[in-house]
Protein backbone atom coordinates (compact mmCIF):
# COMPACT_ATOMS: atom_id res chain seq x y z
CA UNK A 1 0.00 0.00 0.00
CA UNK A 2 1.28 3.34 -1.02
CA UNK A 3 1.49 6.69 0.89
CA UNK A 4 -1.30 9.07 -0.03
CA UNK A 5 0.89 12.00 -1.89
CA UNK A 6 -0.04 15.79 -2.04
CA UNK A 7 0.40 18.04 -4.72
CA UNK A 8 4.32 18.39 -3.97
CA UNK A 9 4.85 14.68 -4.29
CA UNK A 10 5.13 14.07 -0.19
CA UNK A 11 3.38 11.69 1.98
CA UNK A 12 1.95 13.41 4.99
CA UNK A 13 4.32 11.99 7.31
CA UNK A 14 7.10 13.45 5.13
CA UNK A 15 5.41 17.39 5.18
CA UNK A 16 4.94 17.06 8.85
CA UNK A 17 8.90 16.31 8.90
CA UNK A 18 9.90 18.55 6.60
CA UNK A 19 7.51 21.25 8.60
CA UNK A 20 9.70 20.60 11.57
CA UNK A 21 12.99 20.50 9.80
CA UNK A 22 11.78 24.36 8.76
CA UNK A 23 11.02 25.38 12.23
CA UNK A 24 13.69 24.12 13.66
CA UNK A 25 15.76 26.08 10.67
CA UNK A 26 14.08 29.20 11.75
CA UNK A 27 14.43 28.82 15.50
CA UNK A 28 17.81 28.20 15.42
CA UNK A 29 18.34 31.37 13.34
CA UNK A 30 16.99 33.36 15.90
CA UNK A 31 18.41 30.99 18.77
CA UNK A 32 21.26 31.95 16.98
CA UNK A 33 21.00 35.57 17.01
CA UNK A 34 20.06 36.07 20.41
CA UNK A 35 23.17 34.03 21.64
CA UNK A 36 25.32 36.79 19.72
CA UNK A 37 23.20 40.13 21.02
CA UNK A 38 23.33 39.21 24.89
CA UNK A 39 27.57 37.88 23.55
CA UNK A 40 28.01 41.66 21.98
CA UNK A 41 26.02 43.28 25.70
CA UNK A 42 28.28 40.64 27.89
CA UNK A 43 31.74 42.19 26.01
CA UNK A 44 30.43 45.66 26.47
CA UNK A 45 30.90 45.34 30.49
CA UNK A 46 33.86 42.48 30.29
CA UNK A 47 35.73 43.45 27.15
CA UNK A 48 36.34 41.02 24.40
CA UNK A 49 35.82 37.15 25.52
CA UNK A 50 37.72 34.22 23.74
CA UNK A 51 36.14 31.29 22.30
CA UNK A 52 35.99 28.94 25.10
CA UNK A 53 35.03 31.85 27.75
CA UNK A 54 31.97 32.49 25.86
CA UNK A 55 31.07 28.52 25.53
CA UNK A 56 32.02 28.93 29.32
CA UNK A 57 29.35 32.23 29.92
CA UNK A 58 26.75 30.58 27.74
CA UNK A 59 26.58 27.52 30.09
CA UNK A 60 26.83 29.27 33.38
CA UNK A 61 26.23 32.47 33.22
CA UNK A 62 22.98 34.09 34.18
CA UNK A 63 22.94 36.79 31.68
CA UNK A 64 22.54 33.36 28.95
CA UNK A 65 19.99 31.13 31.36
CA UNK A 66 16.90 32.71 29.85
CA UNK A 67 18.30 31.30 26.41
CA UNK A 68 18.02 27.91 27.65
CA UNK A 69 14.34 27.11 27.30
CA UNK A 70 15.24 27.83 23.38
CA UNK A 71 18.46 25.59 23.12
CA UNK A 72 16.53 22.51 24.70
CA UNK A 73 13.72 22.82 22.40
CA UNK A 74 16.31 22.74 19.56
CA UNK A 75 17.77 19.70 21.39
CA UNK A 76 14.31 17.76 21.53
CA UNK A 77 13.42 18.38 17.52
CA UNK A 78 17.03 17.41 17.07
CA UNK A 79 16.44 13.82 19.05
CA UNK A 80 12.88 13.55 17.25
CA UNK A 81 14.61 14.02 13.21
CA UNK A 82 17.32 11.39 14.50
CA UNK A 83 14.96 9.20 15.72
CA UNK A 84 12.72 9.35 12.78
CA UNK A 85 16.04 9.05 10.35
CA UNK A 86 16.84 5.89 12.15
CA UNK A 87 14.16 4.42 11.54
CA UNK A 88 13.77 5.58 8.16
CA UNK A 89 10.32 7.02 8.47
CA UNK A 90 8.60 10.37 9.04
CA UNK A 91 8.47 12.08 12.88
CA UNK A 92 5.31 10.84 14.34
CA UNK A 93 3.27 13.74 13.70
CA UNK A 94 1.35 13.80 17.46
CA UNK A 95 5.54 14.57 18.44
CA UNK A 96 5.52 16.55 15.62
CA UNK A 97 2.79 18.62 16.02
CA UNK A 98 3.62 18.97 20.43
CA UNK A 99 7.23 20.48 19.22
CA UNK A 100 5.45 23.03 16.66
CA UNK A 101 3.25 24.36 19.32
CA UNK A 102 6.13 24.72 21.52
CA UNK A 103 8.36 26.76 19.00
CA UNK A 104 4.81 28.61 18.38
CA UNK A 105 4.78 29.48 22.40
CA UNK A 106 8.58 30.33 22.57
CA UNK A 107 8.24 32.79 19.62
CA UNK A 108 5.34 34.09 20.81
CA UNK A 109 6.15 36.15 24.26
CA UNK A 110 2.47 37.66 24.50
CA UNK A 111 2.08 37.68 27.52
CA UNK A 112 5.45 37.57 28.54
CA UNK A 113 5.11 35.09 31.55
CA UNK A 114 8.52 33.32 31.40
CA UNK A 115 11.92 34.46 31.65
CA UNK A 116 12.77 33.57 28.45
CA UNK A 117 9.73 35.58 27.05
CA UNK A 118 10.66 38.73 29.00
CA UNK A 119 13.62 38.91 27.87
CA UNK A 120 13.19 37.85 24.06
CA UNK A 121 10.32 40.70 24.12
CA UNK A 122 13.08 43.32 25.00
CA UNK A 123 14.80 41.94 22.12
CA UNK A 124 12.58 42.27 19.94
CA UNK A 125 11.39 45.78 20.89
CA UNK A 126 15.29 47.25 20.82
CA UNK A 127 16.72 44.78 18.18
CA UNK A 128 14.87 44.85 14.46
CA UNK A 129 17.35 42.38 13.16
CA UNK A 130 15.28 39.88 15.96
CA UNK A 131 12.37 40.61 13.99
CA UNK A 132 13.51 40.45 11.06
CA UNK A 133 14.92 37.32 11.59
CA UNK A 134 11.73 35.97 13.06
CA UNK A 135 9.52 37.06 10.10
CA UNK A 136 11.63 35.62 7.70
CA UNK A 137 9.86 33.05 5.22
CA UNK A 138 11.55 30.26 6.24
CA UNK A 139 10.80 31.14 10.16
CA UNK A 140 6.95 32.06 9.30
CA UNK A 141 5.80 29.53 7.86
CA UNK A 142 5.26 26.93 11.14
CA UNK A 143 3.73 29.74 12.97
Amino acid sequence: MSAKLNRAGLAAGDLTTKTLKTARQGLLRVHRLLLEMERVELERSRGRLAPNEYLQAVLHEPEFAWLRPASQLIVQIDEALDEADREEGPVASDLTASLLAQVRALLTPIPPTTAFATRYLQMLQRHPDVVFTVVSRNSIDVL
